[in-house]
Order: C-alpha cells, then structure tokens, then sequence
C-alpha cells in the first residue's frame, strides 16, 4: 500500500477500532503505516489504544508502548526507555537512550534495530499522549515513521485534542483518526435494555468515559448516580487547569450563565473561560452553558470547605450585581452559609417571602436563619422571628412557638403578623390571644379582606363552636361562612352543603383556609354526601402533600379517617388515622391531636379494640384542648369506650364534662356533640331507665339533628316496651341513614338481628328448661331480656346482657382470662356473672351450661 499523506477519519471508539484491526492484518502481512489517533479528554483514546495492543498480541504482532507524561518531557529519553522493555529487542539496545553515546548515533542505531526487528515480523508501536513525549524520543518516532512503509511496522500514535495541527508528525504520511462520541446504536451495542441505550446517550452526550461508567454500573447493579458522579470527576481531573475550574463556575452559578460571569467565578479570562466551556460541550458535559443533569451536581457534590465558600460567596455576588431576584442571590448565600455582605440580609428576607409564594418551605425557612445569625439591629430580629413563625408553621408547629411570643410582645404588627398570630393561637388553643389578633384585623385602617375574614370565622366555630366578628353579614363571603357553620347545629342540609361547595370551590388550601375547608367536607358528610366530602378531602391532601406543608396534610388525613369511620370502614379508619398521627409529634399537633386520637378511639372501640383503644389513651394531650370542641370530642369518644368495656360511672363522668363545658361556652351542637342521647345511652347502661327515657326524650324534643335523633331513638327502643322497639329501632336506622353515618347505622341495624335471634334463643331456652331431664328437676327459667343493655334491677332472677355474653363465652369454651380479656373486664367479675348464671339456670357448672345451649339451639 502506497503512502497516505493525512487522510482524516472520524469515527466513535468502536469505529476506530474495526479500522485499527484491519491495519493490524494488513500489518501482520508485512504493511506499515502510521496513525495518529486524535480527541479530547476521555474521548475513549487511552481505551482504544489497549485494545489495539491485545488484539496485536493475539495475533502474534511484537508490541512496543509507552505513553508521555506531562512531568516528564524533560527528561531525555524517557518514553524510549519504555519502548526498550521488551525482552524481544537485542540486548544491546536496552540500555538508556541518554548513555555517552551521541544522542543522533543512538537515535540511528535503535531506529534501525527496530527497522531490522520490523523487517523480520510484524512490529506495533503504540504510544499514548504524544503531546507530551520528550524531543529525544520524538525524534525516535519520527524516524520510525519515515521508515514504516518500507517494513511491517504500524505506529499508533494518540494525540491531544488540538494539537494535531501544530504536530510535526503530521508533515510525514499518515492516517488521521478523530474519535467522536458513542451513538445510540453502539451504545446498544454494549448493553441492552428498554430504552437503556438512549437514557445513557441523554446523559453522557455519547462520551466513553461516561458511557462506561453507566453501562458499568447497570451490568453490575451499581448506583448509576455515584458511578456516573466518579466519571464526572475523573474527567474533570484529567482535563486539568483552567477548565476544570470554569467546569466548577458553571456548575455553582446554575442559572443565568454568562462567559463574564463564568470567569469571574472561576478567576481566569473570559478568552479561556470561551475556550474551556467549548471544550466541555465537546466532552458530552455542557450544553451551552448548561450542564447535563445530572453532570452539575457531581460537579458541584466535589466541592469542600473553603473553595465551596469562596466559589458560591463570588456567585452571590456576580448574580446581585446583576440585579438577579432574591432568590436567585441567596440560594448562594446559603450554599456557602455566609452572608457579610451589606446587601445580604435584605436579600435573603425578600427571597424568603418570594419562595414561600411557591411553597418552598424548606429554602425559606434557611434563608431567614442565616439572616437571623447575622442580623444585629432589634427590629431586624424581630422581623426575621416574625416571619419563622409564619413559615415554620405548616411543618413544624410546636417550632414556631418561640417566635410565636416575639409576636405578641411586639409593639406594633402589621396585618400579615397578626394573621399568623392568630392562626397559630387557634392550633395552640390560645383563645384570648387569637380573638384579639382578629378583632385587631377587623378595626384595622385597612380591615380584613372578606375572604380571610371568612376562613378565621369558620376556624373560630371549628375549635371553639362559636367566633365573634364585627364584619357585615350581608357580605357574600361572611353569609356563607355563617351559613355553613350552622351545620354544627343542625348537622348537614341542602343550604349546608351548598355553602360548602362554595368554600371548597373558591378557597384555595393555606394556612388560614385549612378549617375552613375542613368544616365544608364534613358540612358535605352530614349532608349524606360522602362521595363527595371523600373526593375534595383526598384532592387537598395530595395538594398538602405536593406543596410540603405536613401539618395541613396530617390535619387532613385525619378527617379523611374521620369520614372512613362515618361511612363504616372501620379499618381504613384506622389506617389512616394512625398514618395521620404519626405525621407529627404530639407538640407539633397541638390541641388538634384530640382529632386523630378520638376518630381512632371511636374506631377501635367499634372493633372491639379495647386495648388498641386503650393505648390510644395513653397519648398526651396539651392542657388547653379541654376548652375546645376538639377536646370534647375526645371526652365524647372516651366515654362510649368507657360503655363498651362495661364502665357505666366512667362514661357518665366523661359525658358530664362534655355537657358542662358545652354549657359554660353557651354551645348547643347537637349534630357533632349529641350529649343528651350519649348520656342517655350511659344511664341506660347503668340500670338507670327512667333517666335514660328522660333525656332521650330531652334530646328529640330540642333542635335535633338526624344523627342525635337517632341516638335518642335507639334509647327509646331499648330503654321502652318490648312490643314497640322495632318500630322505633326502625325509626333510628332511617335516621342515621339521612345523617350519613354509616357506622351507627350498621350498628343500629345489628341490634335489630340481635335482638330477633336473642329472641328466638329466648323463647327456645324457657321450652328447653321447662322439659326435665329424667332423674332430675329444676325450677323453670325466667325467658332472658333481649336487648343489648342491662335489665332493670326489678327482676333479679333474668339474665343481663352482660350475664348472656359471657355465657356465650363459657359455652365456647373459653377460659376466664380469655373472656376477660375478650369483653375487657376483670377475671372476677367474670367469675361474678358465671356464678349468677349458674344459679338462675340451676346448673352445677360450665358442662352443664354447655348442655342446657344445646338444648336450646336444639328447641328452635
């Protein structure tokens, strides 16, 4: 093959590499040639030369490598000395290039020896970064590619990235190799996958080093963003001064990425700054002067200490020159957790309140504690502290209260200040503190807006069932507000839940409309419109969710659990409430934990959870929830467990308080506290019937809603005549039903099939005792009171609910812990009511017991 005087190439790493075997067997057949391979850093040059060498060696080819070092060009001879390794060449030749010898005469003889040796067999040179090669062993090269064509000699030869040109190899003949990045399709060639080729071409612009990397990390499960952040690096290390600076410059500013603004970072010339930044977009790194993502962050994840400082301190600055926004500027100033700058402070308040327009909490929350550490004037702290509390709130309540008290010992505060005063006094439980932030509002020389005016109402009903407000009543805003929160008197109606479409339609979630919302959704469960109440509950707590505001989203899971109870999911439930209580500690949920722990008390009570519920408890409540409706709740679910676990004084004592703090307050709100029916239920529980009649009827004849008309029901019917319960049994189901609770409907409904089959065992049971064994008699058995609660005292010889239950129990075969521990009372007072069965059944034990139910199942 005849000379070849520059033919350029440009090929990717695998392309290259056909190219270089084909020499290489031409080679084997006795041509020579010279190839200098060209591209930049990590262009896969070093990696296609050793492939070339182990293919050489396969062949048979003698192989001669060296590789130039930037700190030894000036040393004479040093890649000769590495060419002269090979045991193949004569001994005389492996001494050092620089001997006493003339250097030309030593240059001469290795050049012919290796001539001879070429001449014999087919010999590769290969030598790696020719740019920096020292002149006596260029010189060697030189000659040796003189004389390639006329031996079985190939030079491979790799060259930096623009010194080609200027390379006095290039005036001999030769071939021109320029690597160029993978493409998709040789990517694919090395691993395969679902679109696994084209993500990593996206994110290593087809360079091999990259490529590696990544393929690397999938074949060998590896994170592929610490293997990819490794390469980053390397490369990065490899390029050297001044680029890997402006690579860092570019990284650190981001956003807004100029040539002036990279040098000024970076401390070189803009020239260079040009330069380099082409360099990398060659490299697969940059597109413009943007990084591939997510090459920045590898880039930026090597800075440490000081240079981190110094690099993010000079970027807050070129960016603040430049008039950037404030929040641009100070993620800088974050960065490097400095800010001495006159002009730092003021920015880093300004982007605080710019970010928290879009809900960066987090970002916000660190600009203003970094101006807090340098803020030196009084009412520079005070505005800082002013503005945690505001921001701190959503995920961190018991956080803000520290500045919560800067608030109310300022002098003077603005309207945005009273307003997160008063949100964070209501989730506190400070009542006297939030009316007066309100009443503050409202007499303002610029009164409140109607809208935010109508989302404190709402607040003040949803923790305290009433709010005063001196705003006009005929607006449209505060019309609706009232309106809705007359649901807490006469539960859902179509005015309620037409008000409450409004609210959900037109309030947007923050921190002052989290009630607001909240009274609307269960406005829309009351109102029979679960589905409803369910969907808008969800939609806000994915939004609560995606803006990072924890507190609203826990508030809101919470009453999602509360609807789950209503429409009778008890386990989801309590899924969800526990999830919801867990989202905060107990100071962060403040007088608002008495939400989740009711709604779980309720719901595993309704499970027959005793001691789920007792351990819910155990949970610690703030001292001032005692005077919000939230408390009463919670006293209300306490006090039915207290019913469920045989604890009649208990649950009296608890539903008292209920009815006393509602009466201090001046509150009747029957349709969420029904505290007539629920006492009523608890005398009837305790014997007490005429009580239990009384109050129930106490109960209908107010403003009762469908859920305490029901309650009331219910009590009649099993508190009265036996000839008219299933009609009012039937009563209360229908009105459960119209209230939405599906819950209390189920159970009404299981008390009317109690209530028959208990009947039917009944009626079984006197025949079965009335047929005497043969060789024995007993006296005849009263027929049992079928209904859930205790009979009255006046008939001493039936048995009790209680009595029958653990009857039941015994018959199962259950031990005395088991029962206890089943229906939640003590082993003695199961022995108790064991004993008293025995005696009014006449028989001597369980066996027998056991046989006078299967007498009974077998009468019906």
């Amino acid at each position: 093959m005849g000379a070849i005087w520059g033919q350029n190439r440009r090929e990717n790493p695998q392309g290259a590499l056909a190219f270089l075997e084909d020499l290489l067997i031409e080679c084997d057949a006795g041509v020579g040639e010279t190839v200098l391979v060209g591209g930049g850093p990590a262009s896969g040059k070093t990696h296609l030369q050793h492939q070339v060498v182990v293919r050489a060696k396969e062949l048979g080819i003698v192989t001669l490598t060296a590789a130039g070092a930037a700190d030894e060009r000036d040393v004479d001879g040093g890649v000769i000395d590495q060419l002269l390794a090979s045991p193949l060449l004569p001994p005389s030749l492996t001494g050092s290039a620089a001997d006493e010898r003339d250097v030309d005469e030593r240059i001469a003889e290795l050049c012919s020896a290796i001539h001879r040796l070429a001449r014999e067999r087919p010999v590769l040179v290969a030598v790696d970064d020719l740019h920096h090669v020292d002149e006596t062993s260029a010189r060697l090269l030189l000659r040796l590619q003189r004389r390639a064509p006329s031996a079985a000699l190939l030079l491979v030869l790799n060259h930096a990235d623009g010194s080609y040109a200027d390379s006095p190899f290039t005036s001999l003949p030769h071939r021109h190799v320029e690597l160029t990045p993978l493409s998709v399709q040789a990517i694919a060639e090395l691993v395969e996958g679902d679109g696994l080729p084209e993500r990593i071409h996206e994110l290593s612009a087809g360079n091999p080093l990259l490529v590696r990397a990544l393929v690397d990390a999938h074949r060998g499960s590896a994170d592929t963003g610490s293997a990819y952040s490794e390469a980053v690096q390397r490369l990065l290390h490899r390029y050297g001064s001044p680029l890997r600076e402006v690579a860092t410059a570019i990284a650190v500013l981001d956003s807004d990425v100029t040539t002036e603004a990279v040098a000024i970072v970076a401390g070189v010339d803009p020239l260079e700054a040009e330069a380099s930044t082409g360099r990398l977009a060659d490299a697969g790194l940059v597109a413009g002067f943007r990084f591939r993502p997510p090459a920045a962050a590898a880039v930026v994840c090597g800075l440490r200490g000081p240079e981190k400082v110094r690099l993010h301190v000079r970027a807050a600055e070129v960016k603040h020159a430049r008039g950037l926004s404030p929040a641009e500027v100070a993620r800088h100033l974050v960065a490097a957790g400095e800010a001495e700058a006159e002009w730092a402070l003021p920015v880093l308040v300004a982007a605080a309140e710019q970010v928290m327009l879009g809900d960066d909490i987090d970002f916000a929350t660190r600009c203003l504690k970094l101006a807090a550490s340098v803020a030196k004037a009084r009412w520079e702290q005070q505005t800082i502290s002013q503005l945690l509390a505001k921001i701190t709130w959503r995920v961190n309540p018991a956080a803000a209260a520290p500045h919560l008290r800067s608030l109310r010992e300022a002098g003077s505060l603005d309207a945005s200040d009273r307003l997160g005063l008063a949100r964070q006094s209501l989730w506190l439980g400070d009542r006297d503190t939030f009316e007066r932030a309100f009443a503050a509002l409202e007499n303002d020389v610029e009164p409140l807006d109607p809208r935010t005016s109508a989302e404190l109402i709402l607040a003040g009903y949803w923790h305290y069932g009433v709010t005063t407000t001196t705003a006009d009543p005929g607006d449209p805003w505060l019309h609706t507000a009232n309106s809705l929160a007359a649901m807490w008197r006469t539960g859902g109606t179509e005015t309620t839940s037409a008000c409450a479409e409004r609210i959900l339609q037109n309030c947007r979630l923050s921190d002052t409309s989290l009630e607001a919302l909240a009274t609307a959704i269960l406005a829309l469960a009351h109102d029979d419109k679960a589905d409803r109440a369910e969907g808008w509950c969800t939609s806000l707590s994915e939004e609560a969710e995606y803006r990072g505001a924890i507190t609203w989203k826990a508030m809101l899971d919470a009453i999602g659990a509360s609807l789950r109870l209503r429409r009778g999911d008890v386990p989801g439930a309590v899924d969800l409430g526990t999830r919801a209580l867990g989202m905060l500690d107990a100071p962060n949920w403040g007088v608002a934990i008495s939400y989740p722990l009711a709604t779980l008390l309720i719901a595993h009570t309704a499970a027959g959870a005793f001691k789920d519920a007792a351990a819910v408890l155990r949970h610690p409540l703030p001292d001032a929830v005692w005077a919000t409706l939230g408390g009463v709740r919670y006293l209300r679910a306490r006090g039915h467990f207290h019913l469920a676990t045989n604890r009649g004084l208990a649950a009296v004592s608890d539903l008292q308080q209920c009815r006393r703090i509602l009466h201090e307050q001046d509150l009747e709100l029957p349709a969420v506290l029904p505290w007539q029916a629920d006492l009523a239920e608890a005398n009837l529980g305790l014997g007490n019937t005429a009580m239990a009649v009384e109050l129930a009827r106490q109960s209908l004849a107010g403003p009762a809603d469908a859920y305490s008309r029901g309650s009331a029901l219910r009590v009649l019917a099993l508190a009265g005549d036996a000839a008219a319960r299933p009609g009012l049994l039937n009563r209360a189901a229908e009105a459960f039903k119209a209230s939405g609770d599906r819950l209390e409907l189920a159970k009404t409904m299981r008390t009317i099939n109690h209530l028959s089959q208990r009947a039917e065992r009944a009626g079984s049971l006197v025949k079965a005792v009335h047929v005497p064994r043969q060789g024995r008699s007993r006296p005849a058995v009263p027929r049992p009171v079928a209904r859930p609660e205790p009979v009255a005292s006046s008939s001493a010889s039936v048995l009790s609910e209680a009595e029958l239950r653990v009857a039941e129990l015994a018959v199962e075969g259950r031990t005395n812990r088991q029962i206890a521990e089943t229906l939640y009372i003590t082993v003695s007072t199961v022995e108790q009511h064991l004993t008293r069965v025995y005696r009014k059944l006449g028989v001597a034990g369980r066996a027998a017991l056991a046989g006078e139910f299967a007498d009974a199942e077998g009468a019906q």
